[in-house]
């Protein structure tokens, strides 16, 4: 019988460690996958661009999106004039920063190609328009810093 009690502290000290463990493991996948995500979402957005696809880019904006002052309406814009100038967009990640499992800021190299020129952004310090994310129903979008004054 002295036995079968330690055994069974044992038992429950096994399982006590091994939730420990995996709830440690749930924060480390969050932000894993959450990298993935994001990253995958701003390659996917440089490939819109390049097909000119504006709707592609907009379908990753939060309804609620401000930034600087400006609403999704200024952002479409952005984009068209953007698009106008430049044919190719490669963006690279070189940080994500989050803030909680809610929100995040993308700090990357953004850098624009022409036929005449190249231009290279480092976000969000230039103008940030796609760096700040807001975390939805498990789905990362572009939220703006949600300023209502332009700096």
């Amino acid at each position: 019988m002295l036995e079968t009690a330690k055994m069974k502290y044992l038992r429950l000290f096994v399982i006590l460690l091994l939730a420990l463990i995996l709830n440690s493991c749930d924060s480390e996948s969050f932000e894993a996958e959450s990298q993935r995500q994001i990253r995958n979402m701003m390659y996917e957005i440089s490939s819109d661009f390049c097909l000119g696809n504006v709707y592609g880019i907009l379908d990753k904006v939060h309804n609620d999106y401000l930034h600087k002052g400006q609403i999704v309406w200024h952002l479409n814009q952005e984009i068209l004039d953007r698009l106008a100038r430049f044919q190719l967009l490669e963006i690279e990640v070189i940080h994500i920063e989050f803030q909680g499992e809610r929100f995040a800021t993308v700090h990357s190299r953004d850098h624009y190609q022409s036929s005449i020129e190249n231009v290279y952004y480092s976000e969000p310090e230039a103008s940030g328009i796609f760096s700040y994310l807001k975390r939805e129903n498990g789905k990362w979008l572009i939220y703006g810093n949600q300023m209502w004054i332009k700096q």
